[in-house]
């Protein structure tokens, strides 16, 4: 069985695990749901790493993507909707989600083992193993270069968007951390030791000034503006903004699977028309109407808040992809 890396990263709230649905709903994937979360890779790379570093951390990062077929458990494996795959034997389909759906419902009281994958072993096609995260998007240019085979996808949301949607969570206590993204100073200090920040000439006490939107504003300029920088030139790198993709999902998701040079299939046309015609209130939902999705942060924040977003991305790389 061949694996084929692809890596699907972006910040928090940026339509990463719609995206990542999308892929693992081909039937070729091998999907892994954010399983750096949690500070799984601080031991092997920095959150910020430089990318002049990467040759060291080439074998350990390997040695982590090897190790992804193996992790099964539920909470990086059991992320729905699953799909059928062309490497599962006959019923292992069925099997594995009822084995999954009773593992969910039961993990409220108990600790629950690894899901079995059920693949065949005369299976000979290749495997597209599919990193989806939210924590490692400031490793993506490091991952990129020690894993030349790898095809690393960096996703963009239009920083209201990402604002409006992190306020919208935080506000009714979904997202974890102990405080709100705009103070949480442990990352902004590490942020402000990258590149584009020195550039900028930012400071600590310059940012604990600003309103929480400014300093939300400026976690998204940092983090992408990295991630632009770090994957520059790089044939196996490409950038896709979240808008396009809710603009014409089909067409552009065929682009992005040529890029990551996955075969476009029927079932994964199935999904895209499913996920974009149907409407979940959840705020985790992949199902939702995309347009509405992509732009609803125009009802969301003030006019006021808007112009303060943009004002602080508008002299950088990744806030010129949203300059009109």
């Amino acid at each position: 069985m061949v694996i084929k890396p692809i890596l699907l990263f972006g910040l928090p709230r940026s339509g990463t695990t719609w995206i990542g649905k999308v892929f693992d709903s081909h039937p070729a994937t091998l999907y892994r749901h954010e399983p750096d979360s949690g500070g799984a890779l601080d031991t092997v790379l920095p959150l910020l790493p430089n990318v002049e570093d990467s040759a060291p951390h080439a074998p350990a990062l390997n040695a982590f993507i090897n190790a992804l077929p193996a992790n099964r458990s539920l909470r990086v494996t059991g992320k729905l909707p699953v799909f059928p795959k062309a490497y599962h034997l006959p019923l292992g389909f069925a099997l594995r989600r009822g084995l999954l759906l009773g593992g969910k419902a039961a993990g409220r009281w108990i600790s629950v083992p690894p899901l079995p994958e059920f693949i065949r072993g005369s299976h000979r096609e290749p495997v597209y193993l599919t990193w989806k995260s939210i924590e490692s998007l400031g490793r993506l240019g490091v991952l990129a270069r020690a894993v030349p085979n790898a095809r690393a996808v960096h996703i963009i949301r239009h920083p209201c968007g990402y604002v409006a949607s992190v306020l919208s969570g935080e506000a009714h206590g979904l997202l974890p951390g102990a405080v709100p993204a705009s103070e949480d100073y442990g990352i902004i200090e590490m942020l402000l030791d990258t590149a584009p920040a020195r550039r900028a000439g930012l400071t600590l006490e310059h940012l604990q000034s600003l309103q929480p939107v400014e300093r939300l504003a400026w976690r998204w300029r940092l983090f992408n503006e990295k991630a632009l920088e770090d994957l520059a030139g790089l044939d196996n790198a490409h950038t896709v903004l979240y808008e396009d993709l809710c603009e014409a999902p089909v067409a552009a998701y065929r682009k992005l699977f040529e890029f990551a040079q996955l075969p476009w299939h029927p079932q994964t046309e199935a999904f895209v028309s499913q996920s974009t015609r149907s409407e979940r209130a959840a705020y985790f939902s992949v199902f939702k109407d995309p347009k509405r999705a992509a732009w609803s942060w125009r009802e969301k924040l003030s006019t006021d808040d808007q112009a303060l977003i943009m004002a602080t991305v508008a002299d950088s790389p990744a806030g010129e992809l949203y300059q009109p």
